[in-house]
């Protein structure tokens, strides 16, 4: 139908690359002590969705790591800018909070080859992304994923089950891409020398077998957040293996509530694309037609997100934190000049 092709409405691309570190570099995280890597359990990848609408440009890019230093991803916005023709502030960089990682966020020599590398990395997925736009439409939901995580000081906290799924469809209907939005650390995976990318890499795998198209996952606000029952002093915690089955668990049944979300969107193809941002406190926020993306770079409890969807609690509002990849062991700052200078762009963006 001619209004499904038109040029000026919303089209969509994606792509992707490997990232995994060659077998004998560190592994680090948040919780285990480093250790040398020998072998690969399954890739750490980028993902990226390039996205397009009446002129406006946007990259939504998740890496399968823990933490990125703030040159690094300086490097990665210049680089993917200058290559594909995006502005800077147009770039959504994000991660998976991966436990099992490349320390990207410190100065480890034996990365200095991988650092320099790895803006054409992500350049090179960006503009596989934009050599696959097609017509598109999207739309968005929230649903609860109750159970499945818990806070760090123990049971009966007020929780945040909240899992928001942004499906991006063709005019049939088959899925172009998948982005989920969840508050848990990708650290189920106990000490390993093996690269893996956790939970995240397994749902995002089990989204793209059924279908969905290139699955991407961003970590939401999860500094006081562990997965499953795993909260401090719990002296008889569930899946206490931490081994391939437990990510397995976790990461099929988020697949299966994402996919079951999907049914829910209401899709569009008038999408509106606008992006504002905050050199003050670092808050990028994003408009994709029904969805609102809001993130900032630094560690931050799960306390951030709630704030904003209690705030704006008739909009999708897909939060994502600790792109610097702070460590357990220190305490992440409450930002509430974050918060109110996000409210206030989300506001000029009209969620409501």
């Amino acid at each position: 139908m001619p209004g499904k092709i038109e040029p000026t409405l919303f089209q969509a691309g994606t792509g992707k690359v490997v990232i995994t570190p060659p077998i004998g570099f560190v592994i680090d995280g948040p919780e285990h002590s480093e250790s040398v890597s020998t072998g690969i359990a399954d890739d750490l990848l980028v993902r990226v969705i390039v996205l397009e609408s009446q002129g406006s440009r946007v990259a939504l890019i998740s890496l399968d790591v823990w933490g990125i230093a703030e040159p690094v991803i300086d490097a990665i916005k210049l680089a993917v800018s200058v290559s594909a023709g995006i502005a800077e502030n147009s770039i959504w960089l994000t991660n998976t909070g991966n436990g099992t990682s490349p320390p990207l966020w410190r100065d480890e020599p034996q990365y200095a080859n991988y650092i320099a590398y790895l803006p054409e990395q992500v350049s090179g997925a960006v503009l596989a992304a934009l050599n696959s736009m097609e017509p598109a439409s999207m739309g968005s939901t929230g649903t609860l994923l109750p159970d499945v995580s818990t806070f760090i000081d123990g049971p009966g906290l007020p929780g945040n089950p909240a899992l928001f799924v942004m499906a991006i469809n063709r005019a049939d209907g088959t899925g172009i891409a998948r982005l989920m939005n969840f508050a848990c650390p990708a650290t189920i995976i106990g000490p390993s020398t093996m690269w893996t990318a956790d939970y995240p890499g397994y749902a995002c795998w089990a989204l793209e077998q059924n279908g969905g198209g290139l699955s991407l996952f961003s970590q939401a606000p999860s500094h006081d957040i562990r997965p499953f029952d795993w909260w401090t002093r719990n002296t008889d915690p569930t899946h206490s293996d931490r081994n391939s089955q437990d990510v397995h668990a976790f990461g099929l049944l988020l697949a299966t509530q994402a996919n079951n979300a999907v049914a829910e969107t209401v899709q569009r193809r008038n999408v509106e694309i606008a992006v504002r941002s905050d050199e003050t406190t670092g808050i990028q926020v994003l408009r994709v037609g029904d969805a609102f993306f809001v993130s900032t770079n630094k560690p931050q409890p799960n306390k951030f997100a709630r704030r904003l969807r209690r705030h704006f609690s008739h909009s999708k509002t897909i939060v994502a934190a600790n792109l610097y990849g702070g460590v357990f062991d220190a305490k992440a700052r409450f930002d509430p000049r974050g918060i109110k200078r996000s409210i206030a762009l989300l506001d000029e963006l009209g969620a409501t």
